[in-house]
């Protein structure tokens, strides 16, 4: 905060209009929410290299399967996630866990020998995680829970954070030299429950104004050069 913003309803009065509010700020008063409170966290870091061309990661020859239509431009690669999965598994045992799967592509670039043609891309299907999490921490005090099995039998969902990135080599160390593609990054997978809490706050807008909510299928993404532009 400023010093002329020295507190929340501070900045709301001194920037009312920005944020669309037509009344004089109200005072604060307790609000009762209903909220995701995120219990336990566990975390794993991605560490995967896989060959080129591919099918879920798997290649019996040099050859591969595809036939690329020039040079593969090793200065460009990407991965999106094309689908993430959760769910509780061995709940009848003493050690259950959340099995993660995630599911993406492999984005390359093919550059053509006649520089007037234009480079082709190519989407590579590929599986990055499909194992069981078992070490989760407490969101509270950072420790272990000592039984995991009574703790997920509170728990109402879960949501899952995934930074991964891509880049490509060429692997010249064995007897068949091949392009792969190295995966880095890391997945937070967070354990849940619905809540009902009590907070201090300001409600800006009036009670009979109308809210409309909806979730993004979010693919909204950007290129290098769009970006470089938005920081000049």
């Amino acid at each position: 905060m400023t010093p002329e913003n020295n507190c929340i309803k501070d900045y709301l009065c001194n920037n009312k209009q920005r944020f669309g509010i037509i009344e004089n700020v109200p005072d604060t008063e307790y609000l009762n929410i209903s909220a995701k409170h995120i219990r336990f966290i566990a975390t794993k870091q991605i560490r995967t290299s896989i060959p080129l061309p591919s099918v879920n990661g798997i290649l019996n020859n040099c050859r591969g399967i595809i036939n690329y239509p020039g040079v593969i431009d090793t200065s460009y690669a990407s991965f999106r996630v094309t689908n993430a999965h959760e769910e509780l598994v061995n709940c009848e045992t003493d050690r259950p866990g959340v099995r993660v799967t995630i599911q993406g592509q492999i984005v390359i670039r093919s550059l053509p020998a006649d520089e007037r043609c234009q480079p082709t891309y190519i989407a590579i299907p590929v599986q990055v995680v499909d194992e069981v999490l078992y070490n989760f921490y407490s969101t509270e005090d950072g420790r272990m829970p000592e039984c995991l099995k009574d703790e997920l039998s509170y728990i109402d969902g879960s949501c899952m954070v995934v930074q991964l990135s891509c880049n490509i080599y060429k692997d010249t160390t064995g007897s068949c030299p091949r392009y792969m593609a190295r995966i880095r990054g890391n997945i937070v997978d967070n354990l849940w429950k619905n809540e009902t809490v009590w907070v201090e706050g300001i409600r800006p807008y009036p009670a009979n104004a109308l809210t409309f909510c909806e979730s993004f299928d979010n693919d909204c993404t950007f290129d290098t050069d769009y970006e470089n532009d938005c920081n000049d």
